[in-house]
């Protein structure tokens, strides 16, 4: 154990031996089974959902996670680590209420949901962890502050620390960092793993293929396998000599398969965090003992030295990006030869048509990713510059903004069909009929299908009395009686 970690350590088991968990007489809630909404106790405005293993015993204590999602989808957040709780055991939270906004909220949503679990749930106060994606991640990294004590683990997924957080201040015992490769998010969370290195803290970053969303169960799973063995190695459970070589053998199996596919800097960064993982722990396990060589051995060839050069050309690339759109909106901004008429300029200029064809088919995941990662970057500040533009009644230009998010969004995102439902709004209040039907149309075909919406929405007026728009709202129907009735 690091002296550096010590007073952390020591905080965790004095809160432990001071915290008393009070588990109600008759809270009966099913092991195995996803309850989507429990109301807190004490302020009957907050809920969360919470999933209990199949395992649960309520006459012992468990581990717990705090999840926070950044719509306010606790069944969400559940769903992403359930198989990581069956498999070692964790109760999980998700607050109902916790979403991207203001800090207070989210603190208070926090605060609800940590004192309605003491009440309710047999909680290890060892064993304290939290987690969040996006904006969630950012509340995960302040729930120590938010309830007041230090806890063993946050798990940040699409996202970094909160603002004023710095990273060698988290009040836990332990940090592991999630993001998908094509993740806006991704440069973000590689400067969180530098910094926090002279920290002291323990920490462990995983990057997957994927874009900003929740990672996939088993990178979840991954996450809470770390904090399973780095809580043996803390003190904060019992070792489990066969629990940690399945944990770092899965690690070693992954850096063979990325290095059968020449893929030589990831089976590195495999190998390493094997390695700083097993430290401390007496086992035996095939491949740990020659670990360092085996490291030394991939760093010095010329694969791993040329990833290295392409990633930090990828990085400039990226960093010079952003700054280069700011300047290519400003032909739409022109008030005398932007909006619409300006948007092949911008586009052209800013090569989004050749950033989608390396998103589709860049030469490695990295160079598809980085292409991801620009386009949903130009994509997202065309959107939101075309909305406000759209509440200021700026329509020419709103429109335009529109189009470019359009271009710029790749195909199947869940946000493809807002951005066509948002352009046939503004359309439909130009009282541009035939462009508004148009986009509405295209909106469906990427799977809009809010009827409610469409009857309740003021802009579409003008076009609701359409055979066009009555055409739309009948295939919208047409496929929920398609989808009932294949789910009967």
């Amino acid at each position: 154990m690091r002296p550096e970690r010590l007073p952390l350590l020591v905080s965790i088991a004095v809160a432990a031996g001071a915290l008393f968990i009070c588990v109600s007489e008759a809270q009966e809630f099913t092991p195995g089974a996803l309850v989507e909404r429990i109301v807190c106790l004490k302020d009957a405005g907050q809920s969360y959902a919470l999933y209990l293993p199949s395992s649960f015993d309520p006459a012992k204590s468990w581990p717990v996670l705090f999840l926070f999602d950044p719509g306010a989808q606790g069944p969400r957040a559940v769903e992403a680590f359930r198989g990581a709780a069956e498999t070692y055991g964790w109760i999980l939270i998700g607050s109902n209420n916790s979403r991207n906004g203001p800090q207070r909220d989210n603190g208070l949503a926090a605060q609800a949901i940590w004192a309605d679990a003491l009440t309710r749930l047999p909680l290890d106060p060892r064993r304290i962890y939290a987690s969040g994606f996006s904006g969630g991640a950012r509340v995960a990294s302040a729930f120590p502050v938010f309830i007041g004590r230090a806890i063993a683990g946050v798990v940040g997924c699409g996202a970094g620390i909160a603002t004023g957080l710095e990273p060698g201040g988290l009040k836990a015992a332990a940090y592991f960092g999630l993001a998908g490769l094509a993740d806006f998010n991704y440069s973000e969370m590689k400067g969180l793993d530098l910094a926090l290195d002279p920290s002291g803290l323990s920490h462990r970053f995983f990057y997957f293929e994927g874009t900003h969303d929740w990672p996939d169960p088993a990178s979840c799973a991954r996450a809470a396998g770390w904090m399973e063995v780095t809580a043996m190695k803390q003190g904060l459970r019992p070792e489990d000599p066969a629990l940690a070589e399945i944990v770092i053998g899965r690690e070693l199996d992954d850096a063979r398969m990325l290095e059968d596919e020449a893929r030589i800097y990831w089976a590195g960064e495999r190998l390493e965090a094997a390695a700083l993982l097993a430290q401390g722990l007496d086992l035996d396990l095939a491949g740990l003992q020659d670990l360092p060589s085996r490291v030394a051995k991939l760093k010095a060839r010329k694969e791993y030295r040329q990833f290295l050069d392409a990633e930090r050309a990828r990085d400039r690339k990226e960093a010079e990006f952003r700054p280069g759109f700011g300047q290519a909106f400003g032909a739409v901004e022109d008030p005398e030869t932007g909006g619409l008429p300006a948007v092949p300029k911008v586009l052209q200029e800013m090569r989004i048509s050749f950033l989608r064809k390396d998103a589709k088919a860049g030469r490695t995941v990295e160079e598809r990713s980085l292409a991801s990662r620009l386009l949903f970057e130009f994509s997202f500040a065309a959107q939101t510059r075309a909305a406000a533009l759209s509440d200021a009644r700026d329509l020419s230009r709103s429109a335009a903004y529109w189009d470019l998010a359009i271009a710029a969004c790749e195909e199947g995102l869940p946000r493809e069909k807002w951005l066509y439902y948002n352009r046939a709004r503004v359309a439909a209040i130009s009282g541009d009929k035939k462009t508004a039907l148009k986009f509405l149309s295209s909106a469906v075909d990427k799977g809009f299908a809010d009827l409610g919406l469409l009857e309740s929405a003021g802009e579409l007026d003008p076009i609701r009395d359409t055979a066009g728009f009555q055409e739309i709202v009948e295939r919208i129907k047409k496929a929920r009686a398609n989808q009932s009735e294949a789910q009967k």
